[in-house]
């Protein structure tokens, strides 16, 4: 009876394409009616190369903390109530 149901499944698998084949070695696939396949989109942009900053803080007089801000070079923000002249 496992015998059977084995077989069976090893049956439904290979069906499906997923018994003892490799995914990769799949033949790709063809255009309907010889029309050829579209392009592929272009690849997302690239980020700028300013936009990420350290990941460090920096602790303000009154126990608060400022991160860096990527606007202003990854300089530190200012810390509230700073004079800022």
């Amino acid at each position: 009876m496992r015998a059977l149901a084995a077989a069976v499944l090893l049956f439904a698998l290979s069906g499906c394409g997923l018994a003892g084949t490799d995914p990769a070695a799949k033949p790709a696939s063809r255009p309907a009616a010889g029309k050829p396949l579209p392009p592929a989109p272009p690849p997302p942009p690239l980020p700028d190369a300013g936009g990420a900053c350290a990941a460090d803080v920096k602790q303000c007089a009154d126990g608060s903390y400022v991160g860096r801000n990527p606007d202003k070079g990854c300089a530190f923000d200012a810390c509230p109530g700073a004079n800022n002249n």
